[in-house]
Protein backbone atom coordinates (compact mmCIF):
# COMPACT_ATOMS: atom_id res chain seq x y z
CA UNK A 1 0.00 0.00 0.00
CA UNK A 2 1.42 3.54 -1.10
CA UNK A 3 1.45 6.67 1.42
CA UNK A 4 -1.20 7.87 -0.56
CA UNK A 5 -3.30 4.49 0.20
CA UNK A 6 -2.77 4.55 3.12
CA UNK A 7 -3.78 8.48 4.34
CA UNK A 8 -6.74 8.02 2.51
CA UNK A 9 -7.57 5.02 4.55
CA UNK A 10 -7.13 6.94 7.11
CA UNK A 11 -8.75 9.89 6.38
CA UNK A 12 -11.69 7.00 5.78
CA UNK A 13 -11.90 5.52 9.24
CA UNK A 14 -11.80 8.33 10.60
CA UNK A 15 -8.21 8.94 12.13
CA UNK A 16 -7.94 12.63 10.95
CA UNK A 17 -4.59 13.22 13.16
CA UNK A 18 -2.55 10.54 11.83
CA UNK A 19 -3.66 10.95 8.60
CA UNK A 20 -2.74 14.80 8.44
CA UNK A 21 0.78 14.07 10.43
CA UNK A 22 1.54 11.38 6.91
CA UNK A 23 0.07 14.09 4.93
CA UNK A 24 2.34 16.99 5.76
CA UNK A 25 5.55 14.64 5.68
CA UNK A 26 4.45 13.42 2.29
CA UNK A 27 3.57 16.86 1.24
CA UNK A 28 7.02 17.92 2.14
CA UNK A 29 8.48 16.09 -0.03
CA UNK A 30 5.85 15.63 -2.92
CA UNK A 31 4.18 18.96 -4.02
CA UNK A 32 1.58 17.95 -6.52
CA UNK A 33 -1.86 18.45 -6.89
CA UNK A 34 -2.44 14.93 -5.68
CA UNK A 35 -0.50 15.16 -2.35
CA UNK A 36 -2.05 18.96 -1.76
CA UNK A 37 -5.39 17.61 -2.20
CA UNK A 38 -4.61 15.05 0.11
CA UNK A 39 -3.58 17.58 2.57
CA UNK A 40 -6.35 19.54 2.27
CA UNK A 41 -8.49 16.91 2.67
CA UNK A 42 -6.32 16.43 6.02
CA UNK A 43 -7.38 19.52 7.42
CA UNK A 44 -10.60 19.66 6.84
CA UNK A 45 -10.82 16.74 8.65
CA UNK A 46 -9.05 17.90 11.50
CA UNK A 47 -11.17 21.65 11.43
CA UNK A 48 -8.07 23.65 10.63
CA UNK A 49 -10.17 26.10 8.03
CA UNK A 50 -7.08 28.35 7.12
CA UNK A 51 -4.72 25.97 5.91
CA UNK A 52 -7.04 23.88 3.87
CA UNK A 53 -8.04 27.00 2.19
CA UNK A 54 -4.44 27.88 1.78
CA UNK A 55 -3.67 24.49 0.35
CA UNK A 56 -6.36 24.85 -1.77
CA UNK A 57 -5.06 27.94 -3.13
CA UNK A 58 -1.64 26.35 -4.04
CA UNK A 59 -3.49 23.76 -5.76
CA UNK A 60 -5.07 26.18 -8.24
CA UNK A 61 -1.85 28.22 -8.15
CA UNK A 62 0.32 24.86 -9.45
CA UNK A 63 -2.88 24.06 -11.55
CA UNK A 64 -4.93 27.06 -13.11
CA UNK A 65 -7.15 25.79 -15.73
CA UNK A 66 -8.25 22.88 -13.37
CA UNK A 67 -11.78 23.20 -11.39
CA UNK A 68 -11.46 20.62 -9.13
CA UNK A 69 -9.52 23.00 -6.46
CA UNK A 70 -11.40 26.01 -7.47
CA UNK A 71 -14.91 23.67 -6.62
CA UNK A 72 -13.38 21.82 -3.10
CA UNK A 73 -12.70 25.81 -1.95
CA UNK A 74 -15.86 26.91 -2.98
CA UNK A 75 -17.40 24.06 -1.51
CA UNK A 76 -16.01 24.14 1.69
CA UNK A 77 -16.42 27.72 2.16
CA UNK A 78 -20.12 27.12 2.00
CA UNK A 79 -20.04 24.76 4.61
CA UNK A 80 -18.95 26.94 6.54
CA UNK A 81 -21.39 29.28 6.13
CA UNK A 82 -19.08 31.64 4.04
CA UNK A 83 -21.10 30.97 0.86
CA UNK A 84 -20.53 34.94 -0.69
CA UNK A 85 -16.83 34.24 -0.98
CA UNK A 86 -17.55 30.77 -2.89
CA UNK A 87 -20.15 32.66 -5.88
CA UNK A 88 -17.08 34.30 -7.62
CA UNK A 89 -14.21 31.23 -6.88
CA UNK A 90 -17.39 29.10 -8.58
CA UNK A 91 -17.98 31.66 -11.27
CA UNK A 92 -14.23 31.69 -12.15
CA UNK A 93 -14.44 27.69 -12.22
CA UNK A 94 -17.21 28.10 -14.85
CA UNK A 95 -15.62 30.11 -17.24
CA UNK A 96 -13.22 27.08 -17.65
CA UNK A 97 -15.75 25.09 -17.66
CA UNK A 98 -18.83 26.77 -18.99
CA UNK A 99 -21.25 23.61 -19.29
CA UNK A 100 -20.25 21.77 -16.14
CA UNK A 101 -23.86 20.52 -14.09
CA UNK A 102 -21.73 19.59 -11.14
CA UNK A 103 -20.56 23.63 -10.98
CA UNK A 104 -23.73 25.34 -11.82
CA UNK A 105 -25.70 23.20 -8.83
CA UNK A 106 -22.95 24.38 -6.43
CA UNK A 107 -23.44 28.16 -7.52
CA UNK A 108 -27.07 27.78 -6.96
CA UNK A 109 -26.10 27.04 -2.87
CA UNK A 110 -24.55 30.02 -3.47
CA UNK A 111 -26.22 32.64 -6.12
CA UNK A 112 -29.79 33.16 -6.56
CA UNK A 113 -29.91 32.12 -10.10
CA UNK A 114 -32.29 33.15 -12.83
CA UNK A 115 -33.31 31.97 -16.14
CA UNK A 116 -31.18 35.14 -17.77
CA UNK A 117 -27.92 34.41 -15.77
CA UNK A 118 -25.00 33.76 -18.34
CA UNK A 119 -23.81 30.48 -16.67
CA UNK A 120 -27.63 28.87 -16.79
CA UNK A 121 -28.10 29.88 -20.21
CA UNK A 122 -24.69 28.17 -21.46
CA UNK A 123 -25.74 25.15 -19.09
CA UNK A 124 -29.32 25.05 -20.36
CA UNK A 125 -27.95 25.39 -24.06
CA UNK A 126 -26.04 22.62 -23.67
CA UNK A 127 -28.54 19.96 -21.76
CA UNK A 128 -30.95 21.33 -24.73
CA UNK A 129 -28.75 20.40 -27.66
CA UNK A 130 -27.56 17.56 -26.79
CA UNK A 131 -23.92 18.12 -25.37
CA UNK A 132 -24.34 17.25 -21.45
CA UNK A 133 -23.28 14.03 -20.16
CA UNK A 134 -25.63 11.77 -18.33
CA UNK A 135 -23.36 12.40 -14.88
CA UNK A 136 -23.87 15.96 -15.66
CA UNK A 137 -27.30 16.29 -16.15
CA UNK A 138 -28.03 15.14 -12.81
CA UNK A 139 -26.56 17.78 -11.08
CA UNK A 140 -27.51 20.19 -13.78
CA UNK A 141 -31.29 19.35 -13.29
CA UNK A 142 -31.32 20.63 -9.87
CA UNK A 143 -29.35 23.74 -10.50
CA UNK A 144 -31.99 24.52 -13.74
CA UNK A 145 -34.59 23.94 -11.47
CA UNK A 146 -33.50 26.19 -8.92
CA UNK A 147 -32.86 28.54 -11.54
CA UNK A 148 -36.45 28.75 -13.97
CA UNK A 149 -38.85 27.55 -10.93
CA UNK A 150 -41.86 25.79 -12.46
CA UNK A 151 -40.50 25.71 -16.05
CA UNK A 152 -37.05 23.56 -15.06
CA UNK A 153 -39.53 20.99 -13.57
CA UNK A 154 -38.52 18.36 -16.81
CA UNK A 155 -35.17 19.14 -16.20
CA UNK A 156 -35.07 18.05 -12.59
CA UNK A 157 -37.26 15.01 -13.04
CA UNK A 158 -34.83 13.91 -15.90
CA UNK A 159 -31.93 14.53 -13.55
CA UNK A 160 -33.59 12.34 -11.15
CA UNK A 161 -34.47 10.05 -13.69
CA UNK A 162 -30.43 9.82 -14.47
CA UNK A 163 -29.66 9.38 -11.01
CA UNK A 164 -31.77 6.15 -10.73
CA UNK A 165 -30.11 4.47 -13.84
CA UNK A 166 -26.84 5.08 -12.23
CA UNK A 167 -27.81 3.78 -9.26
CA UNK A 168 -31.00 1.85 -9.12
CA UNK A 169 -33.57 1.98 -6.04
CA UNK A 170 -32.82 -0.83 -3.53
CA UNK A 171 -36.26 0.33 -1.63
CA UNK A 172 -36.97 -3.94 -1.55
CA UNK A 173 -33.83 -4.34 0.10
CA UNK A 174 -33.92 -1.78 2.74
CA UNK A 175 -37.40 -2.41 3.63
CA UNK A 176 -36.28 -6.26 4.05
CA UNK A 177 -33.35 -5.33 6.54
CA UNK A 178 -35.82 -3.48 8.38
CA UNK A 179 -38.02 -6.19 9.07
CA UNK A 180 -35.11 -8.54 9.77
CA UNK A 181 -34.15 -6.24 12.46
CA UNK A 182 -37.48 -6.04 13.90
CA UNK A 183 -37.40 -9.88 14.07
CA UNK A 184 -33.86 -9.95 16.08
CA UNK A 185 -35.10 -7.32 18.69
CA UNK A 186 -38.25 -9.36 18.87
CA UNK A 187 -36.22 -12.06 20.32
CA UNK A 188 -36.56 -11.92 24.08
CA UNK A 189 -34.76 -12.23 26.79
CA UNK A 190 -32.23 -9.26 25.85
CA UNK A 191 -28.96 -9.99 27.74
CA UNK A 192 -27.83 -8.08 30.50
CA UNK A 193 -25.41 -5.61 29.16
CA UNK A 194 -22.41 -3.40 30.64
CA UNK A 195 -23.28 0.31 30.16
CA UNK A 196 -21.70 3.68 29.63
CA UNK A 197 -23.17 5.77 31.77
CA UNK A 198 -20.54 8.31 31.32
CA UNK A 199 -21.52 10.06 27.94
CA UNK A 200 -24.39 11.94 26.85
CA UNK A 201 -25.14 11.37 23.14
CA UNK A 202 -28.10 13.57 22.19
CA UNK A 203 -29.13 11.60 18.68
CA UNK A 204 -31.12 13.33 16.11
CA UNK A 205 -33.39 11.12 13.78
CA UNK A 206 -35.89 11.20 11.15
CA UNK A 207 -36.17 11.52 7.57
CA UNK A 208 -33.59 13.60 5.61
CA UNK A 209 -35.23 17.25 5.30
CA UNK A 210 -36.98 16.90 7.74
CA UNK A 211 -34.86 19.15 10.09
CA UNK A 212 -32.49 16.96 11.79
CA UNK A 213 -30.10 19.61 10.83
CA UNK A 214 -31.84 22.69 12.31
CA UNK A 215 -32.37 20.40 15.73
CA UNK A 216 -28.89 19.51 15.48
CA UNK A 217 -27.71 23.57 15.27
CA UNK A 218 -29.81 24.87 17.99
CA UNK A 219 -28.69 22.17 20.55
CA UNK A 220 -24.90 22.29 18.98
CA UNK A 221 -25.29 26.25 20.02
CA UNK A 222 -25.53 25.58 23.30
CA UNK A 223 -22.33 26.10 25.65
CA UNK A 224 -22.24 22.55 27.19
CA UNK A 225 -22.86 20.67 23.87
CA UNK A 226 -20.45 19.98 21.12
CA UNK A 227 -22.02 19.73 17.20
CA UNK A 228 -20.53 16.22 15.83
CA UNK A 229 -22.48 16.11 12.71
CA UNK A 230 -23.79 12.37 10.90
CA UNK A 231 -21.11 10.54 12.40
CA UNK A 232 -22.65 7.21 10.44
CA UNK A 233 -21.04 5.46 14.16
CA UNK A 234 -24.55 4.83 15.54
CA UNK A 235 -25.83 2.01 13.24
CA UNK A 236 -22.08 0.78 12.20
CA UNK A 237 -21.20 -0.07 15.95
CA UNK A 238 -25.33 -2.17 15.87
CA UNK A 239 -24.49 -3.19 12.89
CA UNK A 240 -20.82 -4.23 13.48
CA UNK A 241 -22.46 -7.45 16.19
CA UNK A 242 -25.64 -7.98 14.45
CA UNK A 243 -25.43 -8.51 11.09
CA UNK A 244 -24.78 -11.87 9.61
CA UNK A 245 -24.93 -11.77 6.13
CA UNK A 246 -28.23 -10.14 4.49
CA UNK A 247 -29.54 -11.12 8.38
CA UNK A 248 -29.12 -10.51 12.17
CA UNK A 249 -28.27 -12.10 14.73
CA UNK A 250 -31.42 -12.78 17.50
CA UNK A 251 -31.05 -10.31 20.79
CA UNK A 252 -31.51 -13.61 23.00
CA UNK A 253 -28.66 -15.23 21.46
CA UNK A 254 -26.04 -12.20 21.98
CA UNK A 255 -23.84 -12.95 25.07
CA UNK A 256 -24.06 -9.91 27.41
CA UNK A 257 -20.16 -9.21 26.08
CA UNK A 258 -21.26 -9.10 22.51
CA UNK A 259 -24.11 -6.75 23.67
CA UNK A 260 -21.93 -4.52 25.04
CA UNK A 261 -19.82 -4.34 22.50
CA UNK A 262 -22.17 -2.33 20.86
CA UNK A 263 -22.16 0.15 23.49
CA UNK A 264 -18.20 0.20 23.67
CA UNK A 265 -17.35 0.42 19.86
CA UNK A 266 -20.06 3.69 19.72
CA UNK A 267 -18.52 5.26 22.63
CA UNK A 268 -14.61 4.57 21.62
CA UNK A 269 -15.35 5.53 18.23
CA UNK A 270 -16.65 8.64 19.37
CA UNK A 271 -14.16 9.96 21.48
CA UNK A 272 -11.02 8.37 19.12
CA UNK A 273 -12.23 9.71 15.48
CA UNK A 274 -14.86 12.98 16.74
CA UNK A 275 -12.52 14.18 20.51
CA UNK A 276 -16.73 13.48 21.49
CA UNK A 277 -16.96 13.14 25.00
CA UNK A 278 -19.87 14.50 28.08
CA UNK A 279 -22.63 15.99 26.27
CA UNK A 280 -22.67 15.76 22.42
CA UNK A 281 -24.99 15.66 19.18
CA UNK A 282 -24.89 12.71 16.30
CA UNK A 283 -27.61 13.77 13.69
CA UNK A 284 -26.47 10.11 12.33
CA UNK A 285 -30.40 10.16 10.79
CA UNK A 286 -30.58 6.26 10.50
CA UNK A 287 -30.36 5.76 14.25
CA UNK A 288 -34.04 5.19 14.14
CA UNK A 289 -32.97 1.69 13.11
CA UNK A 290 -31.10 0.71 16.26
CA UNK A 291 -32.81 3.36 19.26
CA UNK A 292 -34.13 0.99 21.28
CA UNK A 293 -30.72 -0.86 21.81
CA UNK A 294 -28.64 2.62 21.86
CA UNK A 295 -31.02 3.94 24.43
CA UNK A 296 -30.52 0.61 26.51
CA UNK A 297 -26.77 0.70 26.12
CA UNK A 298 -26.14 4.66 26.84
CA UNK A 299 -28.74 5.22 29.72
CA UNK A 300 -28.23 8.91 28.96
CA UNK A 301 -28.79 8.95 25.69
CA UNK A 302 -31.69 10.96 24.05
CA UNK A 303 -33.14 10.00 21.44
CA UNK A 304 -34.67 13.14 19.36
CA UNK A 305 -37.34 12.23 16.43
CA UNK A 306 -37.88 14.98 13.91
CA UNK A 307 -41.06 14.95 12.37
CA UNK A 308 -42.81 17.15 9.83
CA UNK A 309 -44.92 16.90 6.79
CA UNK A 310 -44.30 14.02 4.46
CA UNK A 311 -45.46 16.47 1.51
CA UNK A 312 -42.90 18.25 2.39
CA UNK A 313 -40.40 16.37 3.24
CA UNK A 314 -40.50 14.09 -0.12
CA UNK A 315 -40.72 17.70 -2.04
CA UNK A 316 -37.22 18.65 -0.42
CA UNK A 317 -36.01 15.42 -1.54
CA UNK A 318 -36.77 15.17 -4.72
CA UNK A 319 -35.59 18.75 -5.69
CA UNK A 320 -32.04 18.44 -4.00
CA UNK A 321 -29.31 16.17 -4.80
CA UNK A 322 -27.92 13.55 -3.01
CA UNK A 323 -24.65 12.01 -3.66
CA UNK A 324 -24.90 9.31 -5.70
CA UNK A 325 -25.25 5.79 -4.53
CA UNK A 326 -27.09 7.45 -1.44
CA UNK A 327 -30.49 7.67 -0.17
CA UNK A 328 -31.23 5.24 -3.61
CA UNK A 329 -34.64 6.09 -3.29
CA UNK A 330 -34.47 9.87 -3.80
CA UNK A 331 -35.05 9.62 -7.29
CA UNK A 332 -38.17 7.67 -7.57
CA UNK A 333 -41.41 9.47 -6.21
CA UNK A 334 -43.02 6.84 -4.99
CA UNK A 335 -39.84 5.46 -3.51
CA UNK A 336 -39.74 8.30 -1.36
CA UNK A 337 -43.08 7.80 0.06
CA UNK A 338 -42.40 4.15 0.57
CA UNK A 339 -39.50 5.24 2.65
CA UNK A 340 -41.04 7.58 4.96
CA UNK A 341 -43.44 4.88 5.71
CA UNK A 342 -40.80 2.29 6.53
CA UNK A 343 -39.05 4.94 8.48
CA UNK A 344 -42.40 5.75 10.47
CA UNK A 345 -43.38 2.13 11.02
CA UNK A 346 -39.70 1.91 12.97
CA UNK A 347 -40.33 4.82 15.24
CA UNK A 348 -43.54 2.98 15.96
CA UNK A 349 -42.19 -0.47 16.54
CA UNK A 350 -39.59 1.12 18.86
CA UNK A 351 -42.58 3.45 20.63
CA UNK A 352 -44.52 0.58 21.02
CA UNK A 353 -41.36 -1.01 23.34
CA UNK A 354 -41.20 2.21 25.13
CA UNK A 355 -43.53 4.73 24.58
CA UNK A 356 -41.26 7.59 25.82
CA UNK A 357 -38.33 5.73 23.77
CA UNK A 358 -38.24 9.66 21.59
CA UNK A 359 -38.33 13.34 22.18
CA UNK A 360 -40.39 14.05 19.28
CA UNK A 361 -39.72 17.50 18.03
CA UNK A 362 -42.43 18.46 15.24
CA UNK A 363 -40.66 20.99 12.39
CA UNK A 364 -43.83 23.20 11.64
CA UNK A 365 -44.40 23.89 15.33
CA UNK A 366 -40.53 24.39 16.17
CA UNK A 367 -40.22 26.90 13.21
CA UNK A 368 -43.35 28.51 13.95
CA UNK A 369 -42.60 29.38 17.51
CA UNK A 370 -39.07 28.75 17.87
CA UNK A 371 -39.01 30.73 20.94
CA UNK A 372 -41.96 28.61 22.97
CA UNK A 373 -40.16 25.28 21.71
CA UNK A 374 -36.88 25.95 21.66
CA UNK A 375 -37.17 26.06 25.36
CA UNK A 376 -38.90 22.34 25.48
CA UNK A 377 -36.56 21.06 23.53
CA UNK A 378 -33.49 21.84 25.89
CA UNK A 379 -35.28 20.87 28.74
CA UNK A 380 -36.45 17.56 27.13
CA UNK A 381 -32.45 17.23 26.90
CA UNK A 382 -31.98 18.19 30.62
CA UNK A 383 -30.36 21.62 29.54
CA UNK A 384 -30.65 24.62 30.84
CA UNK A 385 -31.91 27.58 28.67
CA UNK A 386 -29.53 29.42 26.44
CA UNK A 387 -30.26 32.51 24.47
CA UNK A 388 -27.80 31.11 21.39
CA UNK A 389 -29.68 28.68 21.25
CA UNK A 390 -32.37 30.60 19.84
CA UNK A 391 -30.07 32.36 17.00
CA UNK A 392 -28.33 29.00 15.92
CA UNK A 393 -27.59 31.01 12.66
CA UNK A 394 -24.90 32.21 14.27
CA UNK A 395 -23.16 29.33 15.12
CA UNK A 396 -20.10 29.11 13.23
CA UNK A 397 -19.42 25.71 12.87
CA UNK A 398 -19.23 23.69 9.58
CA UNK A 399 -22.73 22.08 8.41
CA UNK A 400 -22.02 19.25 5.55
CA UNK A 401 -25.28 18.51 4.51
CA UNK A 402 -27.86 19.56 2.14
CA UNK A 403 -29.13 22.69 4.76
CA UNK A 404 -25.80 24.67 4.24
CA UNK A 405 -27.94 27.78 3.65
CA UNK A 406 -30.67 27.09 5.60
CA UNK A 407 -29.06 26.72 8.97
CA UNK A 408 -26.97 30.18 8.23
CA UNK A 409 -30.79 32.30 8.03
CA UNK A 410 -32.96 32.73 10.86
CA UNK A 411 -35.25 30.53 11.64
CA UNK A 412 -38.22 30.58 9.53
CA UNK A 413 -41.80 28.86 9.08
CA UNK A 414 -41.28 30.03 4.96
CA UNK A 415 -40.61 26.62 3.85
CA UNK A 416 -43.99 25.32 5.18
CA UNK A 417 -45.91 23.97 2.49
CA UNK A 418 -43.98 24.30 -0.07
CA UNK A 419 -44.82 21.00 -1.85
CA UNK A 420 -48.35 22.98 -3.17
CA UNK A 421 -47.20 24.85 -5.60
CA UNK A 422 -46.10 21.34 -7.25
CA UNK A 423 -48.83 19.04 -5.95
CA UNK A 424 -49.76 17.68 -9.59
CA UNK A 425 -46.02 17.08 -10.93
CA UNK A 426 -45.64 15.12 -7.29
CA UNK A 427 -49.24 13.02 -7.33
CA UNK A 428 -47.39 9.76 -7.76
CA UNK A 429 -46.09 10.40 -4.39
CA UNK A 430 -48.87 12.17 -2.86
CA UNK A 431 -51.23 9.15 -4.04
CA UNK A 432 -48.25 6.59 -2.58
CA UNK A 433 -48.27 8.13 0.89
CA UNK A 434 -52.02 8.22 1.15
CA UNK A 435 -52.31 4.62 0.20
CA UNK A 436 -49.51 3.55 2.47
CA UNK A 437 -51.98 6.00 5.14
CA UNK A 438 -48.99 8.24 6.18
CA UNK A 439 -50.53 10.83 8.22
CA UNK A 440 -49.70 14.47 7.83
CA UNK A 441 -50.30 17.39 9.75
Amino acid sequence: MTDFEKINKLLATGAFEPALKQAKRLASRTKTPLILDLLARAYQATGDSTRALATFDRIAAIAPRHVKPLADKAHYLQTLGRRDEAEPILRRALKLESESGSLLRLLSISAKLTPTDPDVIRVRTAWDEGRLSADQKIEAGYALFAALGADGLPYLSEGNAEQKRAAPSTFADRYREMAFLRSAFDARPWPTPTRQANVTPLFITGMPRSGTTLVEQILASHSTVQGTGETGLPVRAAFSVLQKGVQFRRMSSLSPEDYSLIGQRYVDGMAQIHKATGTYTDKSITTYLAAGILRDLIPNAKMIYVRRDPRDIGWSIWRNHFKVGTHRYANDLRDIARQIKAMTEMVAYWRAQDPDMFIEVSYEALVRDPACEIPKLLAACDLPMEEACLHPERNTRSVATLSIEQVRQPISPKSIGGWRAYADHLAPMIETLEALDVPWD
